[in-house]
């Protein structure tokens, strides 16, 4: 197994990176292991299982979406008039987080509050979901 150890690197005048060996008090360009010239070439565009090419169309409905920066976890709990503890296991999520985040202790990120929005608005296609094979 290769060992890792933190090195001390400075930023040369040239913009590269130089780590200097304590010892010796030499110095060496610390060479990156990705290389941005290979990034550019065709190879790093080319499409197969994991990423297809996608239509002008396809593009185009990729539209960004925009999760809310607030969520209100009791409100969606009760309005599916379920108890804590049934809400976080049929959901699945911890009892200890969802008491969390309706206390005001922890507030979910971007995550969990796009997927507190999909159980606020169809939770029988969530339920369906999580319990598919």
């Amino acid at each position: 197994m290769k060992r890792r150890r933190i090195v001390r690197a400075v930023l040369g005048s040239d913009g590269k990176l130089r780590t200097t060996d304590p010892k010796t008090g030499r110095t060496a360009i610390i060479v990156p292991r990705f290389d941005p010239r290979r990034a550019k070439s065709p190879a790093a565009s080319r499409p197969d299982a994991d990423t297809p090419w996608l239509t002008k169309r396809e593009l185009a409905e990729m539209t960004p979406v925009s999760v809310m920066k607030e969520v209100d976890v009791a409100a969606i709990r009760r309005r599916l008039k379920l108890s804590q503890s049934a809400f976080a296991s049929q959901f699945g999520i911890t009892l200890a987080v969802l008491r969390d985040w309706e206390q005001g202790r922890r507030r979910p990120d971007a995550t969990a509050r796009a997927f507190l929005k999909v159980i606020g608005r169809d939770p029988a296609a969530v339920r369906r979901a999580l319990l598919a094979p």
